[in-house]
């Protein structure tokens, strides 16, 4: 199997609005309302306006013989298995593909989709291929942290650490603790290093108190400095043990938390005593998950 990126320019920026949605995506600067024609990128809608026409794009390519794409945003990545009419030559296996980049492009083109060239943003079809900050190696089944991003959460994590005597904000925490969750899908026995730092986001009463880091953060992101130094890790895919893949668990601070199990399903009301203080959603999605181990 190969895969292929694609990454479109300026997603949002490209996206035009219906003419009666402009009033509704007005912005205001310098005291003066401006009306914009394309959608603004960090405004929460956005997501939605832009995902229709990506999923019209999705639906197009799947009726042309290309099945499995997938999309993040403005990011696609399409995969492409030999066909039945490999051979061998010289007693080496040559595959045949049945499309690649430019037949993709022969049906996407007519549609005024502006894409990346792949030397700036993109691949070509090959073995490995670059998603969502990782290296997939679809030969060896393995997965990941290129030099380049380890190197940009490495910096991440240092700036963090070097400021030891500076207040950090809720928000400061949760980019940090994000990305660093983010990567132990590489670094799977790094998840241990991550309480101290779940525990120092409760912390914060709102989003615009600060607090000085505590020893327990620092030694945890030391630890993590020490890990991204070395950016050869990898993370086999392949199953060690069967995962039932119908169970599925969710929790709501307001009202409790719920459990389906294939075609079965339970839910149960959190107490007056469950809400409030300490027992955020994180709390309550914990509790949710034990009882489905249970």
């Amino acid at each position: 199997m190969q895969g292929a990126s694609l990454d479109i320019v300026c997603a949002y920026r490209n996206l035009a609005l219906l003419p009666n949605h402009k009033p509704y995506r007005a912005s205001m600067w310098k005291d003066l309302i401006y009306v914009d024609h394309c959608a603004l990128e960090g405004l929460s809608s956005v997501g939605n306006t832009q995902g229709a026409p990506v999923d019209a794009l999705v639906a197009i390519l799947h009726h042309h013989g290309i099945p499995n794409i997938l999309k993040l945003v403005d990011n696609f990545c399409i995969f492409c298995s030999p066909s039945n009419s490999s051979y061998y030559n010289d007693n080496q296996l040559i595959y045949h593909y049945p499309f690649n980049l430019k037949s993709i492009h022969d049906i996407m083109d007519p549609l005024r989709v502006l894409w990346h060239p792949i030397t700036i943003k993109g691949q070509d079809f090959a073995s490995t291929i670059p998603h969502m900050g990782f290296m997939w190696d679809l030969s060896n089944w393995t997965v990941s942290l290129s030099e380049k991003k380890c190197l940009k959460y490495l910096n991440k994590v240092l700036a963090f650490q070097l400021l030891a005597c500076a207040k950090f904000s809720h928000k400061n925490c949760l980019s940090i603790h994000g990305t660093l969750q983010h990567i132990t899908f590489i670094y799977r026995h790094a998840c241990s290093s991550l309480p101290p730092i779940s525990a120092f986001i409760t912390k914060f009463p709102n989003d615009y108190a600060h607090h000085h880091v505590p020893h327990s953060v620092h030694k945890s992101l030391a630890w993590w400095i020490a890990v991204l130094h070395k950016p050869s890790a990898s993370q086999s895919l392949f199953l060690h043990h069967a995962i039932n893949p119908s169970l599925w668990v969710d929790a709501s601070t307001s009202w409790g938390i719920g459990i389906v199990f294939g075609c079965e399903w339970a839910g149960w009301h959190l107490s007056d005593n469950g809400k409030g203080g300490r027992r955020d959603i994180g709390w309550a999605k914990a509790i949710a998950l034990k009882m489905a181990i249970l």
